[in-house]
Formats: C-alpha cells, sequence, structure tokens
C-alpha cells in the first residue's frame, strides 16, 4: 500500500452510489470513519447528483464519475465496488493492478473463471480481496459451524425463494441463483467445509434442485425459486441427536430435549461485520472469511447447478458442464456516458466491457481525454457541447439512444469527423408492434365498441346525438315491455319501414372486417415502415408503399409494391411513416384527404405536422372515416381540442415508441453499433443527408 504506515487508517474509494449502497453499505462505511479506521477519500458514481448526495451525506472528500481514474490515484488504499457482475470483474482487476485492496459486493463477478482472475491478481500482489455473498445469517452460521466442529453435520438443507417470476435476473448475474440464490447456496458450503464431491442438479426457468454428497459421507439438499409466492431464506444441519435451524427471527438449536432459541441481530449489524473483517484483514495482512477465493467455489457449484450437472466433481471443469467463457480483456478506449439515468439498468445488465466516464468528471478535467473513444447519449438535458468536445480528441463515435440528434448538433460532430448512430431498429420494432395493434383494432371498429359499451350501449354503432338519440333510447327502453305484450314483431317491421324518415337505429355503415385481406398504403420508407410491413404481410394483409426517396426495387424486396401517393390514400387502411422536413410539413391537405375511401383506417405514428390540421378535422367530422393518432403538434393538445370528442378518433399520448422495453432495446442497439462501428463496421451511421427529417 502506497503512501500508507500501518496505522494510519485505510483510505477508501467507493464506486456506485445506488440505493443498497446508500442504505446500507455507506453507513457501515462512515461508522468505520468515525472510528479511525477508514479514510472516505471519494464517491464516484455515473449519476453525479447521487455521488454528490453520498459526498455529502456521508463525508466523502470528493465525488467523481470516472471510476477507472480514480482508482489509480495515489492516495487510495481500498476501493469497494458496488455495482454488477461485469463491473466488479472489471474495475476490481484494474483497482487490484493498480495495487488497491479490493472488495466488492456480489455477484462478486460474472462466472467463475473470473473471479478465480481477481483471486489470482490479489495473490500475485500480496493483496486482499472479499465479496459479499450472506452476510444476513453470519453469526448464527458461525456458531452453528463451531458446534459441528470437526464431526460435521450429516445432513444439510438450504432454501432461498424469492417472489418475482418473469423478473429478469439483476446485477448482469446469468440467472437468479447467481444474483440472489448464492445467497443460501455460499451460507451451505461454508458450514459443512467446503464444496460437495458429487452433484445431482435441474434447473427449470428461475427454479433449481440440488441434492450433494461430500467427501465424509454428508449429504444437502439446496432449493431455490425465484417464482415462490413469498421470499424465504432457511437453513437447517442436522447430527445424531442435534439439528440447528436458521430462519429470519434467529437460530433455533435443538439437542438433548433443550431446544434454545438466539434471536438474530440487528440487519445492518451483518454489513458492519463484514466491512470491519475487510479492513481489519487489510489491517493485519490476513485472508479473511470472506475473501474471494473462499467465495469462488459458491459460483462454481452455482454454474454446475445452472447447467444440470449430474455427476462427481472432478478437476477444474467437469463434463459436461457448460462452464463460463474465460473473461475477455478490457476494450481499448473509454466510453463517455451522457444523461445516464435511463442508462443504467441496462448497463447494469450487459456492462459493454469498456471503462466508463461521466460527462461532468470531462468537463472538470484541467487535461484533453484522448482514451474516450465513444459517447453514449441517452434522454436528458445534456449535450456534447464545444467544451466538451475540445477535450476529446479521440473521439470516434456517439451514439443517441433516440432518433433524432437535432438538439446535439449534429454537424458540429460530423465536421469533428465523429460517426453518428442511433436506436432506429428499436424504435422500429417498437411502433410497429403498435401500429399493427391500432390497425387490427381500428379494422376491427374495436375502439368504437368500446365507447358504445361505456356508454351502456352494444355494438360497434354509437348511440345518435340529439332527438334521434332521445327516440333512441326511448324505443330501447320501451322494447321489453312492447315484447311482453307481443307487439314486439309489428312495431319492429314498421320501425324498419319508415327507417328513412327518422333514421334512427340502421346497421353499421363500415362493418367489422379483418386485416388479413386488407389493403394498407404507407406513406414513407423508413425503418418503422419497413418493420410494420413485415408484420402486415405476416398478417396477410398488402402491402403499398409511397416514397419519394426509396428504389422501387427495395419496396418490392420487401414484400410490398411501390405506388403513386394516391393509391397508398386509397387503401383500406393509410398508416404515415416519413420524415418531417420543408417539404413534408403539412403535405397532406384536404385534396389529399379526400382520396381517403369511406371506412378507411388513418394511422400517424409519425408527424402530427405531417397533415394540415383544419383539413384533417374537417375530414373527420364527416365521420366516414376513423382516425388513430398518436403525435399533436402541441403535446398534449389543449383540453379543448375538437379531436377529443369525435366518436371517430382514437388518441394516444405519444406512446408507440416509448416503452420500457423499447428504451432498454435501444441502450443495447447503440451498444452494438458503437461497438462495431470502433471495429471498423460504419455502414449503420446515420448520413448527414439523413439528419434533416429527423425532427
Amino acid at each position: 500500500m502506497r503512501g500508507r504506515t500501518p496505522s494510519a487508517p485505510i483510505r477508501a474509494l467507493v464506486v456506485g452510489a445506488g440505493e443498497t449502497s446508500t442504505l446500507l453499505h455507506l453507513p457501515a462505511l462512515a461508522r468505520l470513519r468515525d472510528r479511525g479506521r477508514l479514510e472516505l477519500i471519494e464517491i464516484c458514481d455515473l449519476r453525479l447528483e447521487r455521488a454528490a448526495a453520498a459526498r455529502d451525506g456521508f463525508g466523502f472528500r470528493r465525488r467523481g464519475g470516472d471510476a477507472v481514474s480514480a482508482i489509480d490515484r495515489p492516495d487510495i488504499d481500498a476501493v469497494y465496488l458496488f455495482g454488477d457482475a461485469r463491473m466488479h470483474h472489471d474495475l476490481g482487476l484494474a483497482a487490484l493492478g493498480s495495487g488497491k485492496h479490493l472488495f466488492v459486493e456480489k455477484p462478486i463477478a460474472p462466472s467463475h473463471a473470473a473471479v478465480r482472475a481477481l483471486v489470482e491478481a490479489a495473490a500475485a500482489r500480496g493483496l486482499i480481496a472479499a465479496g459479499g455473498h450472506n452476510r444476513r445469517f453470519y453469526p448464527a452460521l458461525e456458531e452453528v459451524r463451531r458446534r459441528g466442529g470437526k464431526a460435521g453435520w450429516r445432513y444439510a438443507e438450504a432454501v432461498f425463494h424469492k417472489p418475482s417470476p418473469g423478473v429478469p435476473p439483476p446485477f448482469g448475474a446469468t440467472s437468479w441463483l447467481t444474483a440472489n440464490g448464492i445467497h443460501a447456496l455460499d451460507a451451505l458450503l461454508y458450514v459443512m467445509g467446503g464444496p460437495p464431491e458429487a452433484l445431482a442438479a435441474t434447473a427449470e426457468a428461475e427454479r433449481f434442485c440440488a441434492l450433494m454428497r461430500w467427501p465424509d459421507g454428508a449429504q444437502g439438499v439446496f432449493l431455490s425459486d425465484n417464482g415462490a409466492g413469498e421470499r424465504r431464506e432457511a437453513y437447517a444441519f442436522h447430527a445424531p441427536g442435534e439439528t440447528c435451524r436458521i430462519e429470519d427471527d434467529g437460530l433455533r438449536i435443538a439437542a438433548g430435549g433443550a431446544p434454545t432459541h438466539v434471536a438474530a441481530p440487528p440487519f445492518a449489524a451483518s454489513f458492519d461485520a463484514e466491512h470491519a473483517a475487510f479492513v481489519e484483514a487489510i489491517e493485519q495482512s490476513c485472508e479473511p472469511l470472506h475473501s474471494l477465493a473462499v467465495l469462488a467455489p459458491s459460483l462454481r457449484i452455482a454454474e454446475l447447478i445452472e447447467a444440470g450437472f449430474n455427476g462427481r466433481i472432478d478437476g477444474p471443469s467437469p463434463s459436461p458442464v457448460r462452464m463460463a467463457p474465460a473473461p475477455k480483456r478490457p476494450a481499448e478506449g473509454a466510453l463517455l456516458i451522457v444523461n445516464p439515468a435511463g442508462l443504467l439498468p441496462v448497463l447494469a445488465a450487459r456492462p459493454p466491457g469498456r471503462p466508463l466516464v461521466a460527462l461532468d468528471d470531462v468537463l472538470q478535467s484541467p487535461r484533453p481525454r484522448p482514451d474516450i473513444v465513444a459517447a453514449l447519449l441517452g434522454t436528458g438535458p445534456a449535450v456534447l457541447t464545444d467544451e466538451a468536445l475540445a477535450k476529446l480528441p479521440g473521439l470516434r463515435v456517439a451514439g443517441l439512444v433516440g432518433l433524432s440528434f437535432a438538439r446535439h448538433g449534429p454537424d458540429r460532430l460530423l465536421d469533428r469527423g465523429v460517426a453518428l448512430v442511433n436506436a432506429s431498429a428499436a424504435y422500429a420494432d417498437s411502433v410497429a408492434e403498435f401500429a399493427l395493434g391500432l390497425a387490427i383494432l381500428g379494422r376491427r371498429r374495436a375502439f368504437v365498441s368500446d365507447t358504445v359499451m361505456r356508454r351502456g350501449g352494444w355494438g360497434i354503432v354509437p348511440e345518435p346525438g340529439g332527438w334521434k338519440g332521445a327516440v333512441h333510447r326511448t324505443a330501447r327502453w320501451l322494447r321489453p315491455a312492447l315484447a311482453r305484450a307481443g307487439l314486439e314483431p309489428a312495431l319492429l317491421a314498421a320501425w324498419r319501414r319508415t327507417r328513412p324518415l327518422h333514421g334512427v337505429g340502421g346497421g353499421p355503415p363500415h362493418p367489422s372486417r379483418d386485416l388479413g385481406g386488407a389493403t394498407v398504403g404507407l406513406i414513407g420508407w423508413g425503418a418503422n415502415a419497413q418493420a410494420f410491413t413485415a408484420r402486415l404481410l405476416a398478417a396477410g394483409a398488402r402491402v403499398q408503399v409511397f416514397s419519394e426517396h426509396a428504389a422501387p426495387e427495395a419496396i418490392r424486396k420487401a414484400g410490398a409494391a411501390p405506388v403513386s401517393l394516391g393509391e397508398a390514400l386509397a387503401a383500406d387502411i393509410v398508416s404515415l411513416h416519413r420524415g418531417l422536413g420543408p417539404e413534408t410539413r403539412y403535405g397532406l391537405g384536404a385534396v389529399e384527404l379526400a382520396r381517403l375511401r369511406p371506412g378507411a383506417v388513418l394511422i400517424n405514428v409519425a408527424r402530427a405536422a405531417l397533415i394540415e390540421p383544419r383539413a384533417l378535422l374537417d375530414r373527420l367530422r364527416k365521420g366516414d372515416v376513423f382516425a388513430c393518432l398518436d403525435v399533436f403538434e402541441d403535446e398534449p393538445p389543449p383540453r379543448s381540442d375538437p379531436l377529443r370528442r369525435l366518436p371517430n378518433v382514437f388518441l394516444t399520448s405519444h406512446i408507440a415508441g416509448g416503452s420500457k422495453d423499447m428504451q432498454a432495446a435501444a441502450v443495447r442497439e447503440v451498444l452494438d453499433k458503437i461497438e462495431r462501428h470502433l471495429a471498423g463496421d460504419d455502414g449503420e451511421a446515420v448520413a448527414r443527408e439523413r439528419l434533416r427529417t429527423m425532427t
């Protein structure tokens, strides 16, 4: 440890100021600081507001967003990592390589091979590397292990259930077993003295079951179900004449007919204990009970269980288990994160394998940052200013988790030789899925039926207003009485004969129809239209496309037919997918909308200003076409907007491309495009001329 005397407090860097870190870890570290055993030097988080709050709340000297640079600083002795599995491995290796002791939260690494790399790096430099697995029951587990003595326990049970069915595993873990169930697996191996020699496992979705046998003949069972009805963590250890059970309320010992109950300590006490043990191990240069070398076998057994391994565990990699590949070396160059709030969940689940740097760290740096080769732009207020770009001489590509670069000054970036990539495919798939739903439900008149049902009616014909509505309601009210009197058939016949006079109660002017066999006219041929076309063709619809830019052969190759604007507007369903620019603004006016055939469905999930607003309102007031509108020139539109009151209009609040799933897919897509571009593939970069229609 450079620059530290044996009696001086350990100088700590903490990476990660998320909820768990703030609620549990940082208070424990602050208590060690108050006892003179730690100095809280720096807190790093890509969300600098979280880092600033942790700095102010727990008394760190400084805060930042560039963990890679912070790790190399000479005033750091130990690094605490509270993030995801890949971050633990990549930054953990960097910390150990820089001569710093290491503590990582679970999952301690993405794989057993990755943990071994950390263990070997620590051993080669004489450093302490520890992690957190099962801290909750440490006092009880230690007592049970002591009571087992050298004879040990003959049978053991470990259960870890969680009520999270269908939820993806967090922290970049391969499954819920390595994300959470490993708590119980680690505790089981700890009490039983190490990993078993034989294993019979089953793994189905997020349910895991394993039977184990140890070299001395002891047996154990492990169960973990992420789809259970409640959270449950429990253990039982049996020897002749004695049983120890550990549950939430503490330890129960049954021996010699005299049961004993030892209450569980406060939850926070176990965090205090593990962090104190890490500090003590550094001070005394001894291996702690929760060293990565001790925890690594748990991850190896977890991988065997995930693979459904059945057999004797011999050697480093028993067949036929699917062992995780050896960890890759971190990619060259760092990734700048701009507006990280919406990016972090995806980055945690699938880290990019590059050092991550926050924008504020670049702005505050006194020197250029040539190590930053790419930027990931999330949604939010921050942009790459000229000041920031001046400090990024190595920036080669900027990826936007969105579509339009307009507010980021795309020409400035292109002039500096920075390629631009965006989330076109993720948005296209999400918008196309939404448009397909509108097409089906609009064609079936489902939206009208919903309105009729909510008003007490039935069918797909709205009840008329004014005196006609009053006549219709009166007739519906009298009908049961007329039926009981036997007058219904004659009066119904008279009602139908006089319908040309009163015009009440006719059938639907435009009946419900299927999507299969319908003709769909698409105006525009961008990524959204192409994704929509694939779905329409799969549903049996015919697709016609009007585009002023796409090659007719490209449209035909996708299974659609290139047509004129008039032909596209005459389809059963008309959907807008073109970009907005001076040439297309209000491109559909009264003359064009007159081409819509009675009964047609008009869908706009692109831009509201593609249609002249007065012409749209006048066309819809005729009542013979149905419109599904997701975009508006003023968002939200005024409460008094007449579109809100038309029965033949279905309105949504610009949600075609805004789902949480789509946002996560967008981050993954842009990360992939960034990596492909850095590897030499620039085929998906956004051309300068395409920027004009991105609004």
